[in-house]
């Protein structure tokens, strides 16, 4: 999974990038940084904690995300927000992350002038429908360029995808998110080679200051009000205080958290959402030499899950040796896992359910 971290100059973006990443990229106020800063972040998962205790593997894999923090903007027009490097970043993305500022701080004044975080969910969002509008009129005028060295029957379907293409950019000029809106097949065929910013799942991380920690819940019930679609949420996080804590060891973190009672990790919260809005679970692979979370997309077939580790083993799937996590741990051992009847033979139509325990038997 990869999050494009996106934002208004001067709003935490990067101080957020270095608490969910626990890296020390260099925050700089208003687009002093202009590359992309990437890094991973491992997913917490208790369950491979309990697996590697039981199995005493060579080693552990967590599942992973990739963050993307996203070329700084010198201002705040969509042109510098999605400039071309940015774009690039972009279209290998799998969602947006919008960090919006909720913090006062003097000495970083806010770009539009003042803190209101409301403003700056709309502006931005205005922008990314804008910037789809604009690579829209580019398909279209494209369109229009090939028509002259086009056949009868082509001329009449790329006349139609003008239509098409011109009644999507209405809608998003009145406000509606690619991702909030269903596609017939026709519309998938005609903006199959445009990439569309707004058709990606929407996180908002709203950067608070420490003096506003108290206020997370009720700010976290106002943005569930804001974003209502079932591809968009949101979470509050101090980011400031997230990033100085991801600096500490665990034990250190855990200790400090209670007495600041902070409550779950920022990189908790976010990877809880992300997998939320965008439709994820994990299934575990065991063993001796490794314990291993993998993502998949929810009501995803054995074989298709078993893609994921490798090609060949779904190209070849015979079956997936499956029991669930709760079963495995109340049983100790997959022998008695067998014995209990909670192992049980899937085939190519099982559909993967969160934290499944899974060996794959294939032949190619």
């Amino acid at each position: 999974m990869r999050i494009g971290i996106i934002g208004l100059p001067g709003v935490g973006k990067t101080t957020v990038f270095n608490a969910l990443t626990r890296g020390s990229a260099q925050s700089g106020s208003f687009g002093g940084n202009r590359s992309a800063n990437i890094g991973v972040a491992h997913v917490p998962d208790k369950r491979l904690d309990k697996l590697t205790a039981m199995f005493k593997p060579k080693r552990t894999v967590p599942a992973e995300v990739t963050y993307v923090d996203l070329p700084g903007a010198r201002s705040a027009e969509a042109s510098d927000l999605f400039s071309g490097e940015a774009m690039g970043h972009l279209q290998k993305v799998d969602a947006l992350l919008h960090v919006v500022r909720a913090f006062e701080d003097p000495s970083v004044p806010h770009v539009l002038g003042s803190v209101d975080y409301r403003r700056d969910i709309e502006k931005v969002n205005f922008d990314v429908l804008f910037a789809d509008i604009s690579l829209l009129d580019r398909r279209i005028d494209r369109i229009n360029e090939s028509m002259k060295g086009l056949k009868a029957q082509e001329r009449v379907r790329a006349e139609k995808n003008i239509v098409i293409l011109r009644e999507i950019q209405q809608e998003m000029e009145n406000g509606t998110a690619a991702r909030d809106r269903s596609f017939t097949e026709e519309e998938k065929l005609a903006i199959s080679d445009t990439f569309l910013l707004s058709k990606l799942p929407l996180l908002v991380a709203l950067n608070i200051g420490d003096d506003d920690l108290g206020r997370a819940d009720a700010l976290e019930a106002e943005l569930a009000e804001l974003l209502p679609g079932s591809r968009s949420g949101g979470a509050v996080l101090c980011g400031k205080l997230e990033e100085e804590l991801a600096q500490m060891s665990p034990e250190e973190e855990a200790e400090m958290r209670a007495g600041l009672d902070a409550g779950e990790s920022g990189l908790n919260r976010m990877i809880n959402l992300s997998y939320s809005v965008l439709g994820l679970i994990s299934f575990l692979t065991v063993g001796p030499d490794e314990v291993r979370a993998w993502t998949i997309e929810v009501n995803t077939t054995a074989p298709r899950a078993a893609g994921t580790i490798h090609s060949d083993i779904e190209r070849g799937f015979i079956r997936a040796e499956t029991v669930g996590y709760d079963d495995f741990v109340t049983a100790g051992s997959m022998a008695q896992a067998r014995t209990n009847g909670v192992l049980r033979q899937e085939g190519r139509e099982y559909i993967i359910e969160d934290g499944d325990i899974l060996n794959f038997l294939f032949s190619v």
